[in-house]
């Protein structure tokens, strides 16, 4: 059963005390109280018998609910056998550094689209006009489907002069956000999946392919392919 509540931890927050003492919580979560009445959550747990510890952060700032949600994930982490004091770390890094649209986006113009697409510039100009001045400096892990449908909405509307055009423009910079997203989730750079269900026709429309008109040599050559059979027959046939 836990062993600290919230009136003891504000009755010695910022008062002086007589000696450092660390309170157990349970779970291996205990609180650590410096001679100045700072507090300071720590976890303690046995690595292949070694004993290990770690700051979670300083109370009141991380409070004593969510420092038992903190020492869950930690059992939980150590119990699939992973270091729950690296796991910590990769999980702060990753929440106080997210990867960007923008960042995302351009991971995969840099590292598939330069090497593979002719028209890269044209990507990254339309992502640039498109996406990156509306979402572009927000965490793409934490965007939802909705936020990126504003975006494919407003281009879908398009502007003066181009509304004729924008809804295949809609539908074509979504296919290359799509894979540009799969691209970063395959390599582990960035995870999302808000676009997974979206499809060319739920943002815009297809581009429409254009009727083949042959060239004047392609016509040559057809005519050539008519004429022959004609030519031959007429050969053992004169009559």
């Amino acid at each position: 059963m836990p062993r600290l509540f919230d009136k003891h931890l504000k009755a010695m927050l910022d008062k002086p005390q007589t000696g450092i003492v660390t309170y157990s919580d349970g779970d291996g979560l205990g609180a650590r109280v410096s001679l100045t009445g700072k507090i300071r959550w720590q976890y303690r747990y046995k690595i292949n018998n070694k004993n290990k510890r770690f700051d979670l952060g300083d109370y009141p700032e991380l409070s004593l609910s969510k420092a038992r949600e903190v020492v869950m994930q930690c059992r939980s982490w150590l119990a699939d056998g992973l270091d729950p004091k690296h796991q910590r770390t990769i999980q702060m890094t990753k929440t106080l550094n997210p990867v960007t649209v923008k960042e995302a986006l351009e991971y995969w113009l840099v590292e598939y689209a330069e090497g593979n697409r002719a028209n890269v510039e044209k990507h990254r100009a339309q992502f640039k006009r498109h996406i990156y001045s509306y979402i572009g400096d927000l965490p793409i892990e934490q965007l939802e489907t909705r936020q990126w449908l504003e975006c494919f909405d407003r281009i879908r509307k398009g502007v003066r002069g181009e509304q004729k055009s924008a809804p295949v423009a809609a539908g074509y910079i979504l296919q290359n956000t799509k894979q540009a997203l799969r691209f970063c989730r395959v390599r582990h750079y960035a995870h999302t999946r808000a676009l997974d269900d979206l499809m060319i026709s739920d943002v815009g429309s297809k581009q429409r392919k254009k009727d083949r008109v042959l060239t004047d040599k392609e016509l040559a050559d057809v005519w050539g392919m008519v004429q022959t059979p004609n030519a031959r027959y007429m050969a053992y046939y004169p009559n």
